[in-house]
């Protein structure tokens, strides 16, 4: 879906919620041949978009993480913890395209958009078990039209996918391999010398400077780019969305200006690049556009 149709998908929706997509499927006690022969769910949208709001967080506390993890010199776990930052957005903007996959009974369940201004989504069992994998497809399946949007270079690097190759391919063999070529930082090869000079290129905002060190290949801050990147595009769809639904915008405004807060009041070390980067994001941006007069 293009961004109108995004903003029509989430009218009459607040985002205030605690309940979840999931937990909604989960009350409506259906059987499993329901979920074999699939079925329509109707006025549950703003469900997702309280799930969407969340992984948000979710993804802004990785980044975080993996800025702290990078200075410090545990280069292969920030790799991980940015791998995940990048697939909790990827959930939120699958989410947002009513085109992703949730845990249900044991089952991958499969929720694609019926009649986006009526708000029905289709629910079946999914074709494929492998859920990362799964949701990196179908992300790439429902950005087309979003591409067409050119914002910033933020949101270009955003949709696009990782330059050093496949991230759940990347994240299992960094997280699962046992091998000399990851988790290298206590090998007695791996100097004290080079271990400093990539913290200090570690420091430096991934957008702005190349790295010093390229071997071993700095995985995990050439991928922060992406994932960094990916938050602006949430929030740049959510923004759209408040700037045409009022309910949510009061949300909206509430609730980043939480999340800013906290970053600014729990996490006093993070970059001077990260924090500016979300201080612009995270906030209400009026948009002018035909559609939202």
């Amino acid at each position: 879906m293009d961004l109108d149709e995004i903003l029509i998908t989430f009218k009459n929706c607040n985002g205030e919620t605690n309940k979840s997509f999931k937990n909604h499927l989960l009350d409506l006690s259906k059987t499993p041949d329901d979920y074999k022969n699939s079925f329509i769910v109707s006025n549950a949208n703003n469900y997702i978009l309280s799930d969407i709001e969340k992984l948000l967080s979710k993804a802004i506390l990785n980044i975080c993480a993996v800025d702290h993890l990078l200075k410090v010199g545990y280069f292969n776990w920030g790799f991980v913890s940015s791998y995940y930052a990048s697939y909790f957005s990827i959930q939120a903007l699958n989410r947002l395209q009513i085109n992703f996959n949730t845990w249900i009974n044991n089952h991958s369940v499969r929720c694609t958009v019926e009649n986006y201004s009526n708000q029905d989504i289709r629910i079946c069992i999914a074709n494929s078990s492998n859920t990362h994998k799964s949701e990196f497809n179908l992300f790439f399946q429902n950005i087309s039209q979003l591409q067409a949007n050119n914002v910033d270079r933020f949101w270009n690097m955003g949709l696009n996918s990782f330059i050093d190759g496949d991230e759940a391919f990347l994240r299992n063999e960094i997280n699962y391999s046992i091998s000399e070529s990851y988790y290298y930082e206590l090998q007695s090869n791996f100097d004290l010398s080079k271990f400093n000079k990539i913290i200090n290129d570690n420091k430096k905002s991934p957008f702005e400077k190349e790295e010093i060190i390229n071997d071993p290949i700095n995985y995990a801050r050439k991928h922060l780019k992406l994932s960094t990147s990916r938050i602006r595009v949430i929030c740049y769809i959510l923004n759209y969305i408040a700037n045409g639904n009022s309910e949510y915008q009061s949300y909206f405004r509430r609730n980043m200006t939480r999340r800013i807060n906290s970053i600014k009041g729990k996490y006093p070390n993070l970059s001077t690049w990260m924090l500016e980067l979300l201080s612009i994001w995270l906030q209400f941006e009026a948009i002018e556009h035909d559609y939202l007069q």
